[in-house]
C-alpha cells in the first residue's frame, strides 16, 4: 500500500497486506497470508508466522519469532518471542 518500505533482504509471502506507512526492515520475514498495518514497524530479522495479524502502530524488536495465526494489537510493543 502507499508508502509501505520493504529494505533490503526482508521477504513477504504470499497472499500477505503490508498496509499504508508500514515498515519492514532489513532480514525480516512475513510468513504467507498476514496481514501488516498501517503504520506498523517490523525490525530487523524479525518472524512473523503464517496467517498473522500485526496491528497499527505496533512495533516489534529486532530478531523476535512470532508464531502462527497470532494477533498482535495496535500500538503494542513486542520485546520477546510470541509462540
Amino acid at each position: 500500500m502507499h508508502h509501505a518500505l520493504i529494505n533490503a533482504g526482508a521477504r513477504v509471502g504470499r497472499n500477505c497486506i503490508i498496509n499504508t506507512k508500514a515498515l519492514l526492515e532489513h532480514d525480516a520475514i512475513i510468513e504467507d497470508h498476514c496481514h501488516i498495518s498501517t503504520g506498523a514497524v517490523v525490525n530487523g530479522g524479525v518472524i512473523i508466522g503464517n496467517g498473522s495479524f500485526f496491528g497499527s502502530n505496533a512495533v516489534c524488536k529486532e530478531y523476535i519469532k512470532i508464531g502462527e495465526n497470532t494477533v498482535t494489537g495496535c500500538g503494542a510493543i513486542i520485546v520477546k518471542n510470541i509462540p
